[in-house]
Formats: C-alpha cells, sequence, structure tokens
C-alpha cells in the first residue's frame, strides 16, 4: 500500500498514470521488503503524523524537522493519551 501525504480522499494523482512499466516494477519490487512501523500505518492513513520541530529560533518562513517513530512515537502517543484522559474526567 502506498501512502501519499498530500493526497486527499477521493482524489487521483495524475503523475502515478504516466510512469513507465520499468518505473512501476521497480516500485513493486521495493514495495515487497519494507516494512511499516505499526503506529504510524493508522496516522499514515488519515494524515495526521505526530513530528518534531528542529529548526533554530528565528528562521524566518522554514520549519525542518522529522516524523515520530519507535519509543519517542510511543512516548507521545502515551502522553497525548493521558492528557485526553484528564480532560474527559474533567468535564
Amino acid at each position: 500500500m502506498v501512502y501519499d501525504i498530500a493526497r486527499k480522499k477521493g482524489t487521483m494523482v495524475a503523475a502515478e498514470a504516466n510512469k513507465s512499466n520499468h518505473v512501476q516494477r521497480k516500485i513493486q519490487n521495493r514495495q515487497k521488503d519494507r516494512n511499516i512501523y505499526s503506529h504510524l500505518e493508522d496516522p499514515f492513513a488519515s494524515g495526521r503524523l505526530l513530528a518534531a520541530i528542529t529548526s533554530r529560533p528565528a528562521q524566518c518562513g522554514r520549519a525542518d524537522g522529522y516524523i515520530l517513530e519507535g519509543k519517542e512515537l510511543e512516548f507521545y502517543m502515551n502522553k497525548i493519551q493521558r492528557k485526553k484522559g484528564k480532560s474527559a474526567a474533567a468535564a
């Protein structure tokens, strides 16, 4: 399964139709052996990923960062779940 972050629900990307047979075979071979971390499949499908911004302060118009994964992703997901639990109990 190929995930495209920029793709919205129900729309097709025209660039996929213009790929040559060689490129399509190469992509299929790469997809065959890849493994996606189980906690990342749902966020990719919904288009909402957890990321950390690593750019320095006072950088105008630029935000560098990386997608959270592994232990770091688990830590922040647990933190969000605890926060949601507290807000639900307070209401």
